[in-house]
């Protein structure tokens, strides 16, 4: 080289050319909290955040360090330079300027792998190797789902065990633990193999509730190599041949194609592979344009300094930028003068570089470095850069030609304006007449610059009910409408979409008015065959593999694929990957997921599917509130948990059922107490929905949280884990007639007090059903024939209410006598039980009874003196 320095100056370190700035970075360990989450460092000023992360991840940044990058680049080329101070200037210069970056393992100090070939199979043997690529896929998917619900199911069983208070033998006995035994039965019907079930029991008595290790392990992926296909393969399959192992050609190109478009693999080679070299430096052409010029001389020069680079570590040179730099050039990239632009540009690059020269993907630490707007062959992939709304900088620099106006009226066009401000429409000034002021318009704006559509940006939240109520919208509509509020409220669909436009903009230049036909031709998208076209010629200039790599859009079909393989063979390509996109399809999903949740609700969502002439209707309804009516009967019992006062006060629906719960208590602070009141509302509003009784008291059955402990009040339950679990028992108790969560009846060795159920139904001692149903509810209209029923005797000591007891009527007046209805009923009296009033010192509970100078428990068998 005539000059040996570009960048740096002889006897002054490049460091000396740069104004450092203190910057901050995110600590790139996500679990660090507090000042010590972020990196400090210093770096030149114009660094965008992209380059700083990629420093800060490249160096290998620890919470809280302090670093200067002019030190830590200058530590790297110490390490990559060969001693010589120029080469160490102009590495260090050139690190700075950020044409360049050498990839992670050199950051690290470590050597690259070695160069390495790619196995191939042929045509012959290949439909095997796809049955068994198809198999693993499969295979892979259904064992992680299948490994999902498994782990799930056997927790499920394991907290079932371990959550239950009674004695082990009960526990972990399925015939005994109701909730064990449903959890055992959802186990088996999703599949779950006996002897896993009997051993998450078994663990769960060892206090293991994670199910067994190896759960989650997957099949292997399968290892299919890459596919080689010469030209008599595609000759066959025009002429519909048959292959040396008898398969058909054209059946065999089929299987191929859908393995590709349904799983992104295998890799086509038309020609024999070359060895692979490791990636040592990349090396963004985009840096090298200056206005639309490209500085072939600088790039000539920074291809020798850091192909030297690349040569001393056995790696190549990798290519980014090729596609933004020619957008920065002004070049349509489905343009002869673009693949010949490419061509000269890859022919200085051969010449001067002594490493090998590679398009493949560069890493992305070392890309996002430099900067690097495209990588391969590609053309830039958006028009707008990283963290802001602002164009790229190859866009800029295609667009310098503008003026300041028309490059805005561009900006205003692809990006949109961020916010409503600055756009008319009359539905705008309906919300402001509807009272939306400056506040709500500033909430609605900040929402859209996050990214978030105009949909969602205008909700409930941002506008108000009274603004709704204003625009004749009711609040059950107002919760039904969505992300479809404004269609609700009168807007035009197309208005919508325009506004939408206004906000996000178009996020395309090609369609642009202002754009001349030759400059918005640099900003459309190219199709597949121009991506080939461009491939083809960036491998003549290099004479080696351009690593094309194909993104088909979601709606390609398997024939397009098909006609691109062939049509990349016949071009002479080295080879290329295609793999085809989710066409949105992933966000479609989550749109489902949202659009069905609680958020967006539809009253009915109905299609139509035709199949043989056959019209099948499928009407999913949401979930209703169930209206409970104005007068409504119910119980209140007082009770005391701990010492602490509970008033649980119940409504029912008509049918009797429960619909709604209050709960009222004493000694606490006004936070639990709140707590308790809206935990008590969104009890009821699921009630209401629809959510079964039974699920709530499974959830919150034997949860444990103070205050906790002796019941005192209530008939059924003498012992509570929490207030919640207390509440729930007593529910459970009175509307779900579950006498196994009753402590009253206990067997005597029963020490968990769960009970033996309810074996048949008594009846019992006679009482006055004016103390068992509401005088005021009724008004005064009770029947003089109602016959009481219930699940068990009753002390007659106890002075609360009855809960849980079912009414039958008697089709004739009672006539006389102690019974009604004429017919012979004995009534079954227990005599009696007087406790000595301590408790157990056992088990805890209030069933101690004295006989002869001795006491003994009733629940758990406990015996002592007095």
């Amino acid at each position: 080289m005539s000059n040996p320095r570009r960048l740096s100056r002889n006897g002054v370190t490049p460091l000396d050319d740069f104004a450092f700035q203190s910057r901050q970075a995110d600590n790139p360990d996500p679990d660090a909290i507090g000042a010590e989450a972020e990196v400090q460092l210093l770096t030149p000023e114009g660094w965008d955040t992209r380059t700083i992360a990629a420093l800060v991840a490249l160096c290998g940044a620890q919470p809280g360090e302090q670093l200067h990058a002019g030190h830590v680049l200058s530590e790297l080329t110490e390490s990559l330079a060969d001693g010589d101070v120029v080469e160490h200037d102009e590495l260090l210069a050139s690190l700075l300027h950020r044409e360049a970056a050498p990839v992670p393992a050199l950051w690290r100090g470590e050597s690259l792998p070695a160069s390495h070939g790619h196995a191939t199979i042929g045509a012959e043997g290949l439909t095997e190797a796809l049955h068994d690529l198809n198999a693993a896929e499969m295979g892979q998917a259904a064992a992680n789902v299948g490994a999902r619900v498994l782990a799930e199911r056997l927790e499920a069983v394991a907290l079932a065990c371990v959550n239950c208070d009674g004695a082990d033998d009960e526990c972990f006995d399925p015939r005994r633990n109701r909730a064990l035994a449903r959890a055992v039965r959802a186990a088996r019907r999703d599949g779950a193999p006996d002897p896993m079930i009997e051993r998450a029991i078994a663990r769960a008595r060892q206090g293991l509730i994670t199910p067994e290790q190896g759960l989650f392990a997957t099949p292997p992926a399968a290892d299919l190599p890459d596919v080689q296909l010469g030209g008599a393969f595609f000759d066959a399959v025009e002429s519909d041949s048959a292959l040396a192992d008898g398969q058909s050609a054209r059946q065999v190109m089929t299987r191929l194609a859908e393995a590709v478009w349904t799983h992104g693999k295998p890799a086509l080679h038309f020609k024999d592979p070359e060895l692979s070299v490791s990636p040592a430096i990349v090396l963004n052409l985009a840096r090298f344009i200056e206005g639309q010029t490209l500085d072939e001389d600088g790039l000539a020069y920074a291809a020798h300094l850091w192909g030297t680079v690349a040569q001393r570590q056995n790696g190549a040179l990798v290519i980014a930028g090729l596609g933004a730099a020619l957008t920065a050039l002004s070049l349509a990239y489905d343009s002869e003068a673009a693949r010949e632009r490419a061509q000269h540009v890859l022919t200085i690059l051969r010449n001067e570089c002594p490493a090998p020269v590679s398009l493949e993907r560069p890493d992305a630490l070392a890309a996002g470095f430099v900067g690097a707007e495209s990588v391969g062959v590609h053309p830039p992939a958006a028009l707008d850069a990283p963290g802001g709304r602002q164009f790229a900088q190859c866009v800029n620099a295609a667009l310098s030609g503008l003026s300041k106006q028309e490059q805005t009226i561009a900006r205003r066009h692809a990006l949109g304006a961020g916010a409503l401000a600055g756009h008319s429409a009359p539905w705008i000034t309906q919300l402001e007449a509807a009272g939306v002021d400056q506040a709500g318009f500033a909430r609605i704006d900040a929402a859209l610059s996050d990214g978030v559509p105009l949909r969602f940006a205008i909700n409930r939240w941002s506008l108000g009910a009274e603004v709704a109520r204003r625009c004749g919208l009711s609040p059950e509509h107002f919760d039904e409408a969505g992300p479809r509020l404004l269609e609700k409220l009168g807007v035009d669909p197309l208005e919508v979409v325009a506004a939408e436009r206004y906000v996000h903009g178009a996020g395309r230049l090609d369609d642009c008015d202002t754009l001349s036909p030759d400059l918005r031709a640099v900003f459309a998208d190219p199709a597949p065959e121009a991506r080939l076209a461009m491939a083809e010629a960036c491998e003549e200039a290099l004479e080696s593999s351009a690593s094309l790599e194909l993104a088909l859009p979601g709606s390609s079909s398997i024939e397009d694929l098909s006609a691109l393989i062939t049509s990349s063979a016949r071009r002479g390509l080295t080879g290329l990957s295609i793999r085809r996109e989710g066409d949105a399809l992933y966000d479609l999903l989550n749109t489902i997921e949202y659009d069905t949740g609680d958020s967006v609700r539809r009253s009915v969502i109905a299609e139509e599917r035709v199949v043989e002439r056959v019209v099948e209707k499928y009407v999913e309804r949401a979930a209703e509130r169930r209206k409970l009516p104005d007068r409504r009967k119910g119980y209140i019992q007082k009770s005391t948990v701990g010492g602490h006062k509970v008033y649980l006060h119940t409504g029912e629906f008509e049918d009797g059922e429960l619909g709604e719960i209050f709960i009222d208590m004493h000694k606490e602070g006004a936070a639990f107490r709140s707590l308790m009141n809206n935990f008590a509302i969104a009890i009821s509003i699921g009630l209401q929905y629809g959510v079964p009784l039974e699920e709530y008291v499974d959830a919150y059955l034997f949860t444990r949280f103070e205050p906790a402990g002796d019941v005192g009040g209530n008939d059924s339950i003498k012992h509570a884990s929490s207030i919640l679990d207390y509440i729930f028992r007593e529910l459970a108790v009175s509307y779900l007639g579950r006498e196994d969560l009753a402590q009253t009846d206990a067997h005597p060795y029963d020490p968990g007090g769960l009970g033996n159920g309810v074996e048949k139904e008594k009846l019992v001692r006679e009482a006055d059903p004016a103390s068992l149903i509401s005088k005021g509810f009724s008004r005064g209209q009770l029947p003089d024939n109602v016959v009481m029923l219930g699940s068990r005797s009753k002390p007659d000591t106890s002075d609360s209410p009855v809960v849980g007891t079912g009414f039958e009527f008697d089709p004739k007046p009672a006539s006389g006598g102690s019974h009604a209805g004429g017919a012979s009923v004995e009534r079954l009296e227990e005599p009696a039980v007087n406790y000595h009033g301590d408790p157990c010192p056992e088990c805890g509970h209030f069933t101690v009874i004295e006989n002869a100078g001795l006491l003994g428990c009733d629940a758990c068998g406990w015996a002592g003196k007095v």
